[in-house]
């Protein structure tokens, strides 16, 4: 699937095929963009939302090749954008569908450039385009979040985690705010709405690690104060946990972190030095032994685990999330 950064409005491309040959469309093709975010599957149609109606830039260089240009609000936050291009080749009517992650780089590329050693400038031999820097970028990208299983952005998720007796509730992401949380399909809190809605009684709040939610014991009363005005006391007295032991809770809410933590940035700015490495060709076709007539090298075993980069590992050793508290 296409990628485009947060924030920017790099080009998204179509090629017109006609008949087994690339051609020009009768006219410049309309594109239709649709927010899919929360609903990218086809069985909510409906759901998607109609953001705008654009005209597509033909490429001068290379015949049926468009260009879209998102406008730039639309890529203001990470999520999942559907182009519909729409045009005609020999006045017949196509319309071809395509789906655009909007992500957020983990370093900045003309930053990273600087910190590469290498020139944006065409007419400089150390010269990367913009679209390899946006390869070694996404190449570092996914190298992270493979090996921490964390995605260092705010998104969008919905958890189903059971409750163990226990006044926190630990979830498999780091939840960054709770939006709404449910019991067994029962709104126990709500906190989209204006005002916002608490039918449990209890506060809850974000854990330490944010792995988790727990009940906020320091707003919680004593007993004698609940029962001096005639209510009855929470559970959370008696001694048995406010996430009952079995029961099935939904948390919705935005996951992941606000901003890339620094370490992350430095990782994948040693990724992407890999990424242009020469020898990267070799890691990847798994060869650990190269000799010549007057040299030898050989991968240590651990190149093929993590990030493949001792110096990368390290940085990001603190973010690795079986090695983090869950609650």
């Amino acid at each position: 699937m296409a990628e485009i950064l947060k924030n920017s409005n790099s080009p998204v491309y179509h090629q017109v095929f006609w008949r087994g040959n690339v051609v020009d469309a009768d006219n410049l093709p309309t594109v239709e963009i649709y927010d899919i975010t929360e609903t990218p599957e086809e069985e909510n149609p409906g759901l998607t939302i109609l953001l705008d109606t654009i005209t597509a830039e033909k490429d001068e260089t290379n015949v049926g090749l468009y260009a879209a240009h998102i406008p730039l609000p639309y890529t203001s936050n990470t999520g999942t954008l559907r182009l519909v291009w729409n045009y005609e080749v020999d006045s017949e009517e196509f319309t071809y569908r395509h789906d655009v992650f909007v992500v957020t780089p983990y370093a900045d590329l003309y930053q990273s450039a600087y910190m590469l050693g290498v020139s944006t400038d065409p007419s400089d031999p150390n010269y990367k385009s913009f679209s390899e820097l946006a390869a070694a970028e996404r190449y570092a990208r996914q190298r992270i979040e493979d090996y921490t299983g964390q995605q260092f952005y705010l998104y969008s998720d919905i958890h189903r985690v059971m409750g163990t007796g226990s006044d926190t509730l630990p979830l498999p992401d780091r939840l960054h705010t709770i939006h709404k949380l449910y019991l067994n399909d029962i709104v126990l809190i709500d906190n989209t709405a204006y005002p916002a809605v608490n039918n449990w009684g209890y506060n809850v709040q974000v854990s330490e690690t944010g792995f988790g939610i727990r009940v906020n014991r320091a707003e919680m009363l004593d007993n004698t104060v609940y029962i001096a005005n005639g209510m009855v006391p929470p559970t959370i007295h008696d001694g048995q946990g406010v996430f009952k032991n079995g029961a099935m809770y939904e948390v919705q809410g935005k996951f992941g972190w606000k901003k890339v933590p620094d370490k992350v940035e430095l990782a994948a700015i040693e990724l992407m030095k890999d990424f242009f490495a020469k020898d990267n060709t070799w890691k990847n076709q798994y060869i650990s032994t190269i000799q010549t007539f007057d040299w030898q090298f050989e991968y240590s075993p651990e190149v093929f685990m993590g990030t493949g980069n001792a110096y990368a590992d390290r940085l990001l050793s603190d973010f690795i999330v079986n090695k983090a508290s869950l609650i």
